[in-house]
């Protein structure tokens, strides 16, 4: 229910809050997840047979490593450590090879060895099963199944049909066996992070929907105070000068009351402007990022310098979070940072293949500026809605940084 503040009548009413819903997923982002599966399996299932290699050599460069030839035991140590990130997505919290050591060397060696000789009988019977049936259903013969106790005999085709995704799911949810293991051996010697296990990932996809919806909440109440605190005081002021105007008796008195209302609406068209821009520029739409980045250095009571570096196509989604990050940052930079000046560089880049938008916003101020607080977290609420990250760098004495990452696929 609107209520009146004070400063005159109300003539803009709040704006209602409405039930929100998230959007559904377009095409593109809902086909994405079967694919990262497939992704998923594939790299754990190529990692784990990487382990019947670096196993060995694992074992035998420790054993080097007594004789005081230190040399392979670190190259081995940072192959494995890589092979564990690029498969698993497995993170040791310590610095890097500091998570094999000791008597972990040949239990760590022995473990990812036994795990590759799982994997490569697992993979041998499913091919062996799948070509097998597949080359005898040419014949068109069946296959039989012999046991101790009974024979069974099948269409060969029908057997491939069958057994065939039957043993890709079972090869798939054997690597995840295997990283769950060897993720659960690693976390009793150091802390482990997984960056795409599936409890953290529905945490953050959780976590995210609330920062969405709470991002939208502040937009609402953002406009809300925008127009009241603004255009709606000048709105008053101007009918109230009109309204003097038409009660004056000397013509002199009226055409200047007149006047300073003319000149109130052109004041209140430039606001009612600034409130829109401020909404979402048209700018973005027409011209692109740059563009609007643009206009948000040219409008900037501090100097503002704008560096850019773009060579791919930017999501709408993404230039509309990028272009609303510099803009608060920016912003925050004017009011508390009592800086001379910020800089804003933006670019893209490439991580895992896959095209990223990298965004860094730094001024000479006080710093001081707390991660936790309200802008800052509206800010990282904007990154997150979009899967990407937002750091903030905010020593006393400064400089302030701040940084995003956007993925652009």
């Amino acid at each position: 229910m609107p209520t009146a503040r004070s400063g005159g009548p109300l003539l803009l009413a709040p704006i209602p809050e409405a039930p929100m819903s998230l959007p559904a997923l377009p095409g593109p982002l809902a086909r994405r997840g079967p694919v990262r599966l497939v992704r998923r399996a594939c790299r754990q299932v190529l990692g784990t047979l990487g382990g019947l290699v670096l196993g060995p050599l694992l074992l035998l460069a420790g054993a080097a490593a007594l004789l005081r030839w230190r040399g392979p035991l670190e190259r081995i140590r940072g192959w494995e450590q890589w092979r564990l990130l690029r498969a698993y997505r497995l993170r040791p919290g310590e610095s890097r090879g500091e998570f094999l050591r000791g008597a972990r060397i040949p239990l760590w060696a022995l473990a990812t060895t036994a795990a590759g000789w799982l994997m490569l009988e697992v993979l041998m019977l499913v091919i062996a099963v799948v070509l097998g049936s597949l080359s005898q259903s040419l014949y068109g013969s069946s296959v039989t199944l012999g046991f101790d106790l009974w024979v069974l005999s099948r269409p060969a085709l029908l057997v491939a049909l069958v057994l065939g995704p039957g043993g890709v799911l079972m090869t798939a949810l054997c690597a995840e066996g295997v990283a769950w293991a060897l993720a659960a051996l690693l976390g009793r010697w150091t802390e482990v992070t997984r960056e795409d296990a599936l409890e953290p990932r529905l945490h953050q996809l959780l976590t995210t929907r609330r920062g969405v919806l709470l991002a939208i909440d502040d937009e609402r109440r953002r406009i809300e105070r925008d127009l009241h605190d603004g255009v709606q005081q000048n709105v008053v002021s101007l009918s109230l000068v009109l309204a003097r105007a038409r009660r004056a008796d000397d013509p002199q008195r009226s055409a200047v009351l007149l006047e300073q209302a003319h000149g109130q609406s052109q004041a209140l068209i430039e606001e009612v402007r600034q409130v829109a821009w401020r909404v979402y520029p048209t700018a973005l739409d027409e011209h692109g990022l740059v563009s609007a980045l643009e206009g948000v250095a040219a409008s900037s009571p501090l100097p503002v310098r704008l560096a850019t570096s773009i060579e791919h196509s930017l999501p709408p989604a993404v230039e509309s979070a990028a272009y609303f990050v510099v803009r608060e940052a920016v912003t925050n930079v004017v009011k508390h940072a009592a800086a001379s000046e910020v800089l804003v560089e933006v670019g893209t880049a490439e991580r895992q293949g896959s095209p990223l938008l990298r965004l860094t916003v730094r001024d000479d101020g006080v710093g001081g500026a707390d991660p936790e607080g309200g802008g800052l977290q509206g800010l990282a609420r904007r990154a997150a809605a979009l899967d990407g990250t937002l750091e903030v760098r905010s020593p006393r004495g400064g400089p302030t940084v701040i940084s995003a990452e956007l993925p652009c696929d």
